[in-house]
């Protein structure tokens, strides 16, 4: 073993490690890892390291020593799924690192239950990374991985929270695994979110035949979404708007987001989206921090800023939506299109006239097609009903 960084899944117990990796552990010069993982190896005689918070510093400190010792890092599981090795990529070329892989928690989970994981979707909420709750739901077979902020039976509580019902769906908490106090418990939803478990916990829920509120919807109702009266895109607009922005992995951004309605229900429904909502008004953007907590997405970015002074400092995207813009809106939507990566699509909604007016001189070489949609809804008149018609909406859509 020459000078370098091995990192070493160490699976789920110290039966896991192979002969290889313990013999690569006991001639390094340092070692790094959890302090559950460094009591593995009671007989290490070198340095240790103890991987606590601030990763980045560790790992400074560990490429420093790297150049002249022979360095080992453990991970849980393996060390490429939802583990350190994903971070190393940052700090390290690839020649300067092995990484020898194990089986994971999810993995062991599985076996010991004796089911096939291949047709699962996985999860996780550590560090605060909560994924929406109503992808986990929507998904026939997830798998989450809990931490202590957020265990197992807390989550199973907050989705039967959330959306009542679901309550009856069966899953599985499996907490500590690998190690002596290993327990698997099965049930409802309901019945899981009053058990007490710990902070090393999996979240298994298992497939259903019934139908739960979660169900996945272009065009989610506007009493869904916190929202000023009458500021958000309404569903009808908004499911034709989605249609519209060819959405897909990568960035969007929502430009005068308001409730943000538009890139949170892009982003519910495309998980690889990115997505950069920009509010400038304080009551609006309250609204917008709501939704994306209410939702749990972490990836919807909320942005209290000007239009205008924000757009330069945003990733390129492959999607724009812009929502609001006022007397700004051509220079708003012309600054926006270009940072749009080729092929990407502006769109843009008008209620104003003049507002429609400025679009259909806007970027008239890219501009795509116009749609005006009008809605009429239903209400009631004393012991009847009769349509009431809303404003009509222009959609604007470029592309580059």
């Amino acid at each position: 073993m020459t000078a370098g960084i091995t990192v070493i899944g160490c699976g789920v117990s110290p039966e896991c490690i192979s002969s290889q990796a313990r013999d690569k552990i006991l001639r390094a010069d340092v070692l790094a890892g959890g302090k559950r993982l460094l009591d593995f190896f009671p007989e290490f005689k070198g340095r240790k390291i103890v991987i606590r918070s601030g990763i980045a510093e560790v790992l400074s400190e560990l490429k420093r020593l790297s150049k002249n010792n022979r360095i080992a890092i453990l991970a849980s599981g393996d060390p490429l799924f939802h583990g350190i090795g994903a971070k190393l990529s940052s700090h390290f070329k690839e020649s300067e690192i092995e990484i020898i892989p194990n089986i994971s928690a999810m993995q062991y989970m599985f076996a010991k239950l004796k089911m096939p994981w291949h047709d699962t979707t996985l999860f996780t909420v550590h560090g605060g990374k909560l994924a929406s709750y109503r992808n986990m739901l929507n998904s026939a077979k997830s798998a989450i991985y809990c931490d202590d902020k957020l265990t197992a039976s807390r989550l199973a509580a907050e989705l039967v929270r959330r959306f009542p019902s679901c309550a009856g769906r069966n899953a599985v908490i499996a907490e500590n695994l690998g190690m002596p106090k290993e327990n698997f418990f099965k049930g409802t939803l309901k019945k899981l979110s009053r058990y007490k478990d710990g902070g090393l916990s999996i979240l298994l829920l298992l497939p259903t035949d019934g139908l739960v509120d979660s169900s996945i919807a272009l065009g989610l109702d506007d009493a869904e979404f916190a929202h000023e009266s009458r500021m958000i895109t309404h569903s009808e607009v908004r499911a034709v708007v989605i249609s519209k922005l060819r959405l897909g992995h990568g960035i969007m951004w929502d430009i005068g987001a308001a409730s943000g309605s538009v890139g949170i229900e892009a982003a519910t429904l495309c998980p690889d989206l990115q997505v950069h909502a920009v509010e400038s008004d304080p009551k609006r953007f309250v609204h917008l921090q709501k939704n994306i907590q209410d939702f749990s997405l972490p990836n919807v970015k909320a942005y209290k800023a000007d239009a205008l002074k924000t757009i330069p400092s945003l990733p390129e995207a492959r999607s724009i939506f812009v929502g609001g813009g006022g007397k700004d809106i051509r220079q708003i939507a012309e600054k926006a299109f270009r940072r749009l990566l080729p092929g990407g699509r502006l769109v843009v909604t008008a209620v104003l006239l003049e507002t429609k007016a400025t679009l259909t001189k806007c970027l008239e070489k890219n501009f795509v097609e116009a749609v005006s949609i009008s809605v009429s809804r239903s209400s009631k008149l004393g012991s009847s009903r009769l349509m009431k018609s809303e404003n009509s909406v222009d959609i604007f859509v470029y592309q580059k």
